[in-house]
């Protein structure tokens, strides 16, 4: 059956055959809203498996798209059949979900062994076995970086003269990176919707938003935080024409605001701040206290696509011409494999080299054997789950300090481990943050 259900993906993923069509299915690449509600259609009709009726009539009607495709024409499902005939959905109460890639070898497909249903995104409770083949990328050589070097690549951009254009590739992508963005509050989100839809759409005027974006641009150069601009779907508007060289709107959002050149010292800004922005801070002037600020302020545009249909969606011709660039944001974190000998020297480049806290997987006891041999204190988050559980949340936390402590104070490595729990860390951090205030 496994077999078949790969076939039957390729099939319908790679064009042929009928079905939907391989930009359903190329969302971790790049798509249009579009692509993406037809990939959702696609699964909730793909989902509605059915017992094998006694009528002609019904039997139709309660066939999956897979079991008509695995008895019908196509080479494909012939191969696959080998002259065995495909149990019908309901005799599967489990399953599991399964991967193979699409004809073109550029992206995964994923369908379900009893429910058949199928997508292009990875299912939460998909088990990779480690046995699959790997995804070719067709955007290699396009500028990309992982989302946790997502800040030292916009600060390299912004020191070259460019506005990184971030492209999130899909909804899903789209959304955790600008979450990623505003999760920081020295960081302002400016949605272009206004502009570019206007105001019978957005109930918002023109000359209000252009306001609105002064301020949040002011906002983001006092407190040294990036002004994402929030092209999501929606696209750019035109920038030169519609907003910073309009008499009207020019001194409040003037072209220089979008060149990262204009923003090395403080020069011209005191044409957009305001006489009640210009307040001391401390004992510094409102210049020299943006003056320290300034040189951590950074702007990026945000938009859902990927690098095969940003050009045309985006309307980039709209963007200020020279002072942009894209870059595509990996959806999966940095990941590398090593062995055992090179642990340390690996975990000392990722800590004091890139600022980043390691995470370690290995299916065997390997690396909890060396760990053990090593200057190291462990942190069992199963039994700080437990001691939550029994003794509350607060011995659950003190128990977690003693061992940072100690950790400390004798230069140790300190190691969470993790096993098979996923506690939520930020939670943790942001409980114990408050109880010490």
């Amino acid at each position: 059956l496994e077999a078949a259900l790969m076939a039957y993906c390729k099939s319908v993923g790679g064009g042929g055959g009928g079905g939907a069509s391989e930009e359903s299915f190329a969302k971790g690449i790049g798509g249009s809203k579009e692509d993406h509600i037809a990939e959702k259609v696609a699964g909730e009709v793909l989902r509605s498996a059915g017992s094998q009726p006694s009528d002609e009539a019904g039997k139709e009607s309660n066939t999956t798209l897979f079991e008509k495709w695995i008895y019908g024409t196509s080479a494909a499902a012939k191969e696959a059949l080998k002259g065995k005939a495909a149990p019908p959905a309901g005799e599967y109460s489990k399953g599991r979900w399964i991967r193979t890639l699409n004809n073109q070898g550029t992206c995964y497909l994923y369908i379900h062994t009893s429910t058949y249903q199928m997508q292009g995104t990875r299912p939460e409770d998909f088990v990779d076995d480690g046995k699959q083949e790997e995804a070719e990328d067709p955007y290699e050589n396009f500028p990309s970086c992982y989302k946790d070097d997502m800040d030292d690549a916009i600060a390299k951009l912004w020191k070259s003269g460019k506005v990184p254009l971030l492209l999130c590739c899909g909804d899903q992508g789209y959304d955790e990176v600008k979450k990623l963005l505003t999760s920081s509050p020295k960081n302002q989100l400016l949605d272009v919707a206004p502009f570019v839809k206007g105001v019978i759409a957005t109930k918002i005027k023109f000359a209000d938003h252009v306001e609105t974006a002064r301020k949040l641009a002011v906002q983001a150069m006092k407190a040294g935080g990036i002004l994402v601009i929030d092209l999501s779907t929606i696209g750019s508007p035109n920038w030169k024409e519609k907003i910073c060289q309009v008499e009207e709107y020019k001194k409040s959002f003037p072209i220089w605001v979008l060149d990262p050149n204009a923003h090395k010292e403080v020069d011209k800004h005191g044409q957009i701040f305001r006489k009640e922005e210009k307040k001391d801070v401390g004992d510094k002037d409102w210049d020299e206290a943006l003056a320290e600020s300034l040189p951590s302020f950074r702007i990026v545009y945000l938009c859902a696509f990927g690098p095969d249909n940003y050009e045309k969606n985006v309307q980039s011709e709209m963007l200020p011409q020279g002072k942009w660039s894209a870059l595509r944001v990996k959806q999966e974190f940095d990941s590398k494999s090593i062995n055992l000998k090179s642990l340390i020297d690996t975990l000392d480049s990722i800590i004091h080299e890139k600022g980043k806290i390691p995470v370690i997987s290995d299916p065997t006891e390997n690396t909890d054997t060396f760990f053990a041999f090593q200057n190291s204190n462990i942190i069992e988050m199963k039994s700080v789950i437990v001691a939550k559980s029994s003794q509350g949340l607060e011995s659950a936390l003190e128990k977690m300090r003693q061992k940072l402590v100690a950790a400390l104070k004798s230069g140790n490595t300190l190691v969470l481990r993790l096993s098979n729990s996923t506690p939520d860390l930020e939670v943790v951090s942001s409980i114990s943050s408050s109880s010490r205030r």
